[in-house]
């Protein structure tokens, strides 16, 4: 009778700690799992003169490119542009005004050239502070845009950009089938191309975001391929969008801060 007594005191100790610990190992596995979502340009450290400020911001951000900017094959429509702002608008005291002047079917050469005037006209209508260009370069490999029509074309959209004080951000396509596989070697020369265009500015108020060299790292380091990820050969689905939404954040933190992002002037470049 003792035996029995002992052991019915100490059994509801025992399975509390079993309890206990499978908590714990369920919770470290969850947060495992996050950091390997996270771990590629997960931001380490942010400068000082980047950080969050105590006051309440707005700006305005246009978004310029095609159907991959504008979420195709995320059933809201819910890009990584727009993920990535925001959640700058839910970690900082800065709200980003979306504005989508995306153009499916469309390329930054065939936008100078069929609608001239459009782009400086949306500089004066929006004001923005922000502008975002980020081409899905698909299109200009399939209709095999000249190099020196699409860097004039870039050059044009960032010159426009600037002479409205507005930063430009130039982000790179995330990865997909057709830009892992059989059209990789032009779609790398054509994000080379767009590159070398903001980099010929020397400007403070423009900045470069390879957003298709981040996922290509993640995907290697995580051994996956661009096919979990697949909408179509041209486009991401819901979760490529998250995931390139996500990098894409993680980049603009480590670069940009918590701050606003603002337009720099001579004296303080």
């Amino acid at each position: 009778m003792r035996g029995t007594k002992k052991g019915s005191k100490l059994w509801p100790w025992t399975a509390l700690v079993c309890l206990s610990t499978l908590v714990v190992g369920l919770l470290g596995w969850d947060i495992g799992q996050a950091q390997a979502f996270q771990d590629q340009s997960a931001p380490s450290s942010i400068p000082a003169s980047n950080s969050l400020l105590s006051t309440m911001n707005t700006e305005t951000v246009d978004v310029v490119g095609g159907s991959m900017a504008h979420g195709w094959k995320d059933p809201n429509d819910n890009s990584y542009i727009k993920r990535a702002f925001s959640q700058l608008t839910s970690s900082t005291n800065t709200t980003y005004k979306y504005v989508d002047r995306t153009t499916v079917g469309g390329t930054a050469s065939w936008l100078q050239q069929s609608k001239p005037g459009t782009f400086e006209k949306w500089m004066k209508t929006d004001k923005p502070q922000i502008v975002v260009i980020s081409w899905g370069l698909m299109n200009d490999v399939s209709k095999h845009t000249k190099e020196k029509s699409f860097k004039q074309a870039i050059h044009q959209e960032i010159a426009q950009a600037l002479q409205a004080h507005a930063v430009v951000l130039m982000v790179s396509p995330p990865v997909v089938q057709a830009s892992a596989t059989y059209d990789k070697f032009p779609v790398n020369q054509l994000i080379a191309a767009e590159f070398e265009v903001a980099a010929s500015f020397h400007s403070k108020n423009v900045y470069t975001f390879n957003l298709n060299q981040q996922m290509t790292n993640y995907l290697a380091a995580h051994n996956q391929t661009y096919k979990m990820y697949k909408g179509d050969s041209w486009h991401p689905n819901q979760a490529g969008h998250e995931l390139a939404g996500q990098l894409l954040y993680n980049d603009m933190m480590q670069t940009l801060g918590q701050a606003p992002i603002i337009w720099k002037t001579a004296k303080s470049q």
